[in-house]
Order: structure tokens, then sequence, then C-alpha cells
């Protein structure tokens, strides 16, 4: 029997834990936090459901796989999620651009993929690709904010190729979009700890992996905690794991009485000259049911270009907050409850450094294996893809 330590019990480490025992391999977890699920939870509030990090996973064909076997339902967002807003000139619209701007943007685009020059250069920034491909307004006015929003990243710096370029993608699924369980993303987190536990993995929260096992290890932690464990035995890759950039993000969740839920949508992007501080805020009563009585919404901050304002107090985050909101609705109005999340240490930066460094053809040790969000692809579903191919390597050794 196959014995493996895996170092880390976030998502990654939850995930190929249980594709690893379920192949019968003999499975230790060390999880140095006293909790297990890493950025993903869901607090439940007397206001309703508040999730820590991600609102919810791009659907696949391996978590519609995973969630049966686990017998955990999954819920589609709802209708009233169909819109998204980009923020200009003191209110949300669905198209940012005039009507000769779209036409500059139609036609610039629809030349490069006429042509075949729409793929990304290697280590091309999305700025750079973006006012090569689609000019630089709709760059600024679009493109910037939406991935701002999603990888807190800063367009100047962000790898067009690891963003757009080609790459392996997950199963298709019957249904696509984003979904959640019924009872928060930490609902699937619980089920796997439980399922791992029938299964009899060995797990041990609250200490640290300050080293290698003898026999097969999983390293399913940030880039910066590889980088520690690996300094004896790897120094090189070591080092160059040290050197991933990683951005810091802030959620703030907060509950208003149901009249407030003004723009039916999904939420709003702020490009950064419109003089917002939030990369964006989410409209969590649209986008899945269960999540309160009254509106929810979830303000988010940092990332690569906003570093600062994760020093700040409550006090101060809240009024930067109530100013932004006035920004979007209007008019200024306490919330009924405020849950705010912060992480120091949130994303990689999908920068070109990332991109030049590719870490997954980094040399490892004799069986120790990585798995984690700077490795190749984004998001869950990645995530997701790579416990499950990890996994597969090391039984079939």
């Amino acid at each position: 029997m196959k014995r493996v330590t895996i170092v880390g019990g976030g998502f990654s480490g939850l995930t190929a834990a249980y594709y690893l025992a379920r192949g019968g391999a003999e499975v230790t977890i060390v999880e140095k936090q006293d909790r297990l699920g890493g950025m993903v939870d869901t607090l439940a509030t007397p206001q309703g459901l508040v999730e820590t990090a991600a609102s919810g996973i791009r659907n696949s064909g391996r978590l519609e796989e995973l969630c049966r076997e686990l017998g955990v339902p999954l819920v589609h967002t709802l209708k009233a999620s169909r819109r998204r807003y980009l923020y200009r000139h003191g209110r949300p619209t669905q198209w940012p651009l005039g009507f000769g701007e779209s036409l500059g943007f139609a036609g610039k685009l629809g030349a490069h993929l006429l042509t075949g020059s729409f793929r990304p250069k290697a280590e091309e920034s999305v700025e750079t690709w973006g006012a090569r491909v689609i000019g630089v307004r709709p760059t600024q006015k679009i493109l910037s904010a939406v991935l701002q929003g999603v990888y807190a990243g800063d367009s100047a710096k962000l790898s067009a190729s690891l963003l757009f370029g080609k790459r392996e993608k997950p199963p298709k699924p019957s249904k696509a979009g984003l979904v959640a369980p019924p009872n928060g993303l930490a609902q699937l987190s619980a089920t796997i700890v439980g399922r791992l536990r029938e299964l009899g993995v060995e797990i041990r929260t609250g200490v640290n992996g300050d080293g290698l096992s003898d026999g097969i290890t999983v390293l399913a932690t940030s880039a910066r905690d590889c980088s520690e464990l690996l300094k004896e035995r790897a120094p090189e890759t070591s080092k160059a794991l040290a050197s991933i950039e990683m951005v810091p993000l802030l959620r703030v969740t907060a509950f208003f009485p149901s009249g407030e839920n003004s723009w039916p949508g999904f939420g709003t992007l702020f490009p950064r000259e419109e003089g917002v501080r939030a990369l964006g805020v989410l409209f969590n009563t649209n986008i899945f049911p269960n999540r309160g009585e009254g509106h929810s919404e979830s303000w988010i901050y940092g990332g690569a270009t906003d570093r600062a304002i994760l020093d700040l107090d409550d006090a101060a985050l809240f009024e930067i907050m109530d100013r932004d909101r006035e920004l979007l609705v209007g008019r200024r109005v306490e919330p009924i409850a405020r849950y705010p999340q912060r992480w120091h240490v949130g994303l990689p930066h999908y920068d070109l450094h990332l991109e030049r460094l590719a870490p997954a053809k980094l040399p490892l040790p004799e069986n120790v294996f990585l798995t984690g969000n700077y490795l190749r692809g984004i998001g869950l579903p990645m995530l997701l893809e790579q416990s499950h191919a990890t996994a597969q390597r090391i039984l079939a050794t």
C-alpha cells in the first residue's frame, strides 16, 4: 500500500487526499491551521450565508462527478444574476463603450481573428496584448477592469499567455456556469473531510509540516510555504518558488434591507480611472438562493495595485466602502451587519515572471509532488484537475 503525506489541507490538499484514498493509498494530511479548507469557507451568520473567498465554482465534468460520489447537490445561479455591469460615469452599465469606440473595438478584434494574430505572444502583458488586439480604451474600460476583479492583478504585469493562451480545459459539465452547494462552499469541504475520515485518512491540524516525509509527499500549500519545505532538498526550486508574487485580497460582505437590491444582476466591476477604490461588488442575493432574507453584497478590495488597504482597521475600511457604495447607488445606507475577511497572502500574481518561471517544470526531489494555484490553470476547477492528475500519477507509479 502506498503511503502519502499531504502537506496542506486546503481545497487542493483535500481533493488530492480524496482521490488518493479512494484509489487505495494510505494518506495523512498535515495542516498548520486549526481548520481545513484554506480560503474556501462559509460563515453561517444571523443574516445569512457569507462566503470568505470564492462565491461559487465554475462547473466542470470532474466537479459533477466528485459531487455525485459525495452526495453533494449543486445549485446553479439564479436568473437574476445574468446581467453583469461595468461602472462608467457614475453608474453601472452593461457596455461601457461609446458607438465609435465599439466600432473600433469590433474592427480591431475582427482583423486579428481573421489573420490569426489573436493569440498572445510570449511574455506579452495583458495591457500590451489588449492594446494590440482590441485597442487601448477597451482594454482600460473592459479588459483591465474584468481581470482585476477576477484575478486581482495589474494588467500592466499580468501575462496574457497565462490567462488567454492555450491550456488544458476541464471535462465539460452537463450544464455550464457557476455552481455551489445549497449551504455554501464549506458544505463541499466538510463533506470531503467526512468521507476522508470514513476512508481512514489521518488528519492532523494545527501542526506545521516542517519537513518532507521519507515516503511520497504532496505539497498542497502556497508557493511560499512550498519554498520553505524544499529549502534543504531542492534549494534552487525553493528559491524560484519564493520569487512568486502573491497578491492580497479583502472581502467585505454586508447585509442590507431587501429594498437595497437596486441593480438586478451578478455584480459591478470598477475601472481604476472611475474613482472607486473597490475592485468590484457582488450582489450575492441575485447569484445563489439561501443568501439571507434581506439583500447581501460582497465588496472586493486589495489586489496587486492596492496592498495598503489591508492594513486599515475596520472603521477606516467601512468608511471607504460606504463612500464607494454611495457612488454606485447614490445614497448612504447603514448595513445591518458587515463581515470583513482579510487574506494577506491571497492569490498568485499571474504575471510575466510566473510565465517565465513555469513552476510546473521546476525539478523536484524524488517522490515529491506539487499541486496548487501557481502551477497551471486558474480557479477551483483547475485545482480539482491538478489534484486528480497528481493522484493518478502517484497511484500509477
